[in-house]
């Protein structure tokens, strides 16, 4: 059984150079047809994540999605990412001079943690354990 979740963004643009050049991720554009407007998916396994911007929700939806950008997006909610290099992806976050909440290593069980959100306010655990020991 699969599960997509659908988030909305400010920006598909910035939501894809955010996960993509920044996280590392593959993301994908799906442009469902004339009177739907483009999306993102990023696919984690038998999960996805579909990112559309919260005008078009919030125009097709207006009695839900109703001043959807004057609250917190994700409040209560956090996603966990599997990243291919978190090495790489720590880099990145400390070149583009990104608020991490917290950066967590545990030898123990070869898992190390970033936890820090998007740019629409999602929290976000990025890891990935070590493929060496695997």
């Amino acid at each position: 059984m699969g599960f997509i979740l659908t988030l909305a963004v400010h920006d598909l643009e910035r939501t894809e150079t955010f996960y993509r050049e920044i996280l590392g991720l593959r993301l994908h554009w799906l442009e469902p047809g004339d009177r739907f407007p483009p999306l993102l998916m990023l696919p984690q396994g038998d999960t996805a994540i579909l990112f559309r911007q919260s005008r078009h929700l919030e125009a097709s939806h207006p009695a839900l999605f109703q001043n959807i950008d004057r609250h917190a997006k994700g409040v209560g909610m956090t996603l966990e990412l599997d990243i291919p290099d978190i090495e790489a992806t720590g880099r990145a976050i400390r070149r583009h001079r990104l608020h991490l909440l917290y950066e967590l290593e545990d030898d123990e069980h070869d898992r190390k943690e970033f936890w820090l959100h998007d740019p629409d306010g999602y929290l976000l655990i990025l890891s990935a354990a070590d493929q060496e020991n695997s």
